[in-house]
């Protein structure tokens, strides 16, 4: 398939399959636009996706390196986000047979910055002097039958 290949810049390398991750098949409407153009969003559906990137179908065509905004929807009408926005750049473009585009985005790695208002101290456990046992036992006889007792 065309987008499992990736040719090298040398022209003579060709890998099959080499993907970072697994993708998952979808079908979400979404929203996507220049970033710095809002006014230009265009409608499509994410066809493909993985943590790294996403694969969306559309009308009309965006040039290869355009940085762009990802927005899911939630209904077919693309009134209603899913998510909040994605940030990505558009790194290839492809024509199907049918006159749609499909267009490949690599997703901007978030980074994630852990906030702690006080440092988490894990107290150590006291020691514990032996304990005693709290069980206790009792024998209980009912009758004397079958007992010999010396007098």
């Amino acid at each position: 398939m065309p987008d499992e290949m990736f040719f090298g810049p040398d022209g003579l390398s060709l890998r099959r399959g080499q993907r970072r991750d697994a993708r998952i098949e979808a079908c979400r409407p979404c929203c996507f636009w220049p970033t710095d153009a809002p006014e230009l969003m265009r409608e499509g559906v994410v066809m493909d996706l993985n943590r790294h990137g996403l694969l969306i179908r559309a009308l009309e065509s965006v040039p290869m390196g355009t940085p762009v905004t990802v927005q899911l929807m939630r209904d077919d009408d693309f009134r209603q986000p899913l998510s909040r926005a994605l940030l990505g750049t558009i790194v290839r473009n492809e024509e199907q047979p049918d006159g749609l585009i499909d267009h490949g985005i690599e997703l901007e790695a978030e980074n994630i910055h852990r906030v702690e208002s006080r440092p988490v101290r894990v107290a150590k456990p006291k020691p514990q002097a032996a304990r005693r046992s709290r069980m206790h036992t009792v024998d209980f006889t009912v009758g004397d039958r079958g007992i010999r007792r010396n007098r």
